[in-house]
């Protein structure tokens, strides 16, 4: 059999052999011309956020190794199963990402956050941050998955506030992995209309209408004594305020609040 490093190096390699091809799928792929019509040309399922049984078929094909497009606190996502390895390498071969930029992790509540990495000190931060438009890194535990971000010793964790994500995360029964449903460096969704060229990639997808925000998390990297902002976003100005005002945390981000 063989051992997880050498499972990871064989996803690597059958990525980069894909990724060229889902480039020139996407690039034969005809063009949808009517909108209102974009449902019935898919090959993927969709439900709305709002049916009753949305988030128990969303959680029956997380728990097959799927992968599902749906809506955020702050833009629309993809996700699978962290225990997926091979769900895990679908998101990267979807998105034509590559494996030097990790992926998020979500729970349903700031209470599950220990599970998946070593607060250290942040453990009376997090309740102040989330759950909201933040992503907190902090150092993985050992438990995760080792094909997620495998090299990384952190790991992003997020606590939308969001009710559909949520449900679904306490569905599971542990963390999933979520990234923005897009073309890797394309524009951020806000509605499922604006991801569909990567559809018919996806198990299922979610449609939680129009999103009223453009924008992704403010994702920070929390030290014993000091703290750096990564990716300035949704609740910056909150971020800032918890860990610089209220608990004095050095701000070693290039970019300083005014």
């Amino acid at each position: 059999m063989m051992d997880n490093q050498t499972k990871i190096c064989l996803s690597r390699e059958i990525f980069c052999e894909t990724n060229l091809e889902l480039k020139s799928r996407m690039m034969a792929r005809p063009c949808l011309l009517d909108d209102n019509d974009l449902v019935t040309k898919s090959r993927t399922p969709v439900v709305k956020s709002g049916d009753t049984s949305s988030v128990q078929t969303a959680c029956d094909v997380l728990s097959r190794g799927g992968v599902v497009a749906l809506p955020t606190d702050t833009i629309y996502g993809i996700c699978c199963a962290v225990d997926s390895t091979e769900a895990i390498n679908k998101i990267y071969q979807t998105k034509g990402r590559s494996f030097s930029k990790p992926l998020a992790i979500c729970v349903s509540s700031v209470q599950e956050i220990p599970m998946c990495v070593d607060v250290g000190g942040a453990g009376a931060i997090l309740p102040k941050l989330l759950p909201g438009g933040v992503t907190v890194v902090l150092p993985r535990s050992p438990s995760l998955n080792p094909a997620l971000n495998p090299g990384f010793p952190t790991v992003g964790v997020r606590v939308p506030d969001h009710e559909f994500v949520l449900s679904l995360c306490a569905a599971v029964g542990g963390p999933i992995a979520l990234t923005s449903a897009n073309i890797s460096n394309g524009p951020n969704s806000t509605s499922i209309e604006e991801f569909k060229e990567i559809w018919d990639d996806l198990d299922l997808i979610v449609d939680g209408g129009k999103l009223p925000l453009s924008v992704g998390s403010t994702v920070v990297e929390i030290y014993d004594n000091s703290f750096s902002i990564i990716r300035r976003g949704r609740d910056y100005d909150k971020t800032i305020s918890v860990l610089s005002d209220q608990h004095h945390l050095e701000n070693l981000s290039s970019e300083k609040s005014k």
